[in-house]
């Protein structure tokens, strides 16, 4: 008897999921089909010259941020809901990026985007939740042309959190709106709001620019307020069927926060030009030129001698895909800093560095 019983309810679900003739029309799979899950992977293997450091996280290097060991770069399971009225996205991760990027700046460290959205007319998105930044030319390495990062973006926002409205005004032009809780938060630090906009233009297939900005007070309560403003443009071409370019420039300031005369605004700058030649289906080669100045430390970290950094980096690298989802990459970069900045091994300004990264998406 106890049998029956718990047949007829397991037999009642296979109904309702399967239909009254096992039709695949039922409203429970129509829901369903709005879903999609995605994961996706990424291991690296990292080392360089600069040994001064033990095994802590390396300076400029948020991405594969340990040396000479194996590591977990990202493990991330995305669930995403969509329709033409109403659209969600949940993503959990773990690994170095949230562990560097994500623990210092939040007590969600592992969760990399929750929000939900809905359109009340067409073109038209209004989205509340935790983003990721919409600031910057380089996201997660299955996005970039290498898995670590360029100076610049070193220093912009990785996250964000508040409300978004997007509108389309064309197939062409599309425009976004953000009121966020800070520069690089989901909890907010202050009793102020910080407000952003990106601007994306694409007069056709093979050129793309895109303009972002963040601007607002990011001082903590009880700090006098000091506002912050960072420019962000991008420019992604395509010059040819086998070549992809982005160049990206970097521009910031903050008010009172110049170090020789603190009345003044202190600005900090950076930029980086990469490009990835496809040789073959399979294969492709890249190159990546930055530069980044924050001599003030208005977002960076204090180095020997000066307030802030100076520095720039040339990395080479390439990369090979058996299949679309899925990449093995050689990267190798060489950065320095100004020459007064001697803080890597036997007072060296200068570091090499060697990555070998596989990632997989499904």
């Amino acid at each position: 008897m106890k049998r029956i019983k718990l047949v007829i309810p397991i037999l009642a679900v296979f109904l309702i999921m399967s239909g009254k003739s096992f039709s695949q029309d039922t409203d429970i799979q129509k829901f369903f089909k709005n879903f999609g899950i995605v994961t996706y992977i990424d291991t690296y293997y990292s080392t360089d010259n600069d040994k001064s450091a033990g095994s802590n996280p390396r300076m400029f290097d948020l991405l594969s941020p340990y040396r000479d060991q194996f590591g977990l770069n990202i493990a991330q399971v995305s669930l995403r809901y969509g329709t033409e009225k109403i659209r969600g996205t949940f993503t959990l991760h773990y690994g170095d990026i949230p562990d560097v990027n994500w623990a210092p700046v939040t007590r969600a460290k592992f969760v990399q985007e929750a929000n939900v959205g809905f359109s009340p007319v067409k073109n038209l998105w209004i989205d509340g939740g935790y983003f990721v930044t919409h600031i910057g030319a380089e996201s997660f390495p299955k996005f970039n042309y290498f898995s670590s990062f360029s100076l610049p973006s070193a220093y912009e926002p990785f996250l964000q959190s508040g409300v978004r409205v997007s509108y389309d005004f064309s197939e062409k032009f599309t425009a976004c709106v953000h009121i966020l809780n800070g520069f690089n938060v989901f909890e907010d630090n202050n009793k102020n709001k910080s407000a952003g906009v990106q601007l994306v233009y694409s007069p056709n297939e093979k050129l793309k620019l895109t303009y972002n900005n963040i601007i607002g007070n990011e001082q903590p309560d009880g700090m006098a307020g000091k506002m912050r403003m960072l420019n962000n443009f991008i420019v992604n071409a395509s010059p040819c069927e086998k070549l992809e370019l982005t160049a990206a420039v970097d521009y910031g300031m903050q008010e009172h926060s110049k170090l020789s005369d603190l009345t003044k605004s202190a600005s900090y700058y950076g930029f980086s030009l990469a490009g990835r030649y496809n040789i073959a289906p399979k294969y492709s080669v890249s190159v990546r030129g930055d530069y980044f100045e924050d001599l003030d430390g208005v977002v960076s970290a204090y180095a020997p001698n000066t307030g802030g950094v100076k520095a720039n980096s040339v990395t080479i690298g390439c990369e090979y895909r058996p299949v679309d989802l899925a990449y093995l990459r050689f990267e190798y970069r060489y950065l320095r800093t100004a020459a007064e900045q001697k803080i890597f091994q036997d007072n060296s300004n200068s570091r090499s560095e060697a990555t070998v990264s596989l990632g997989l998406e499904f």
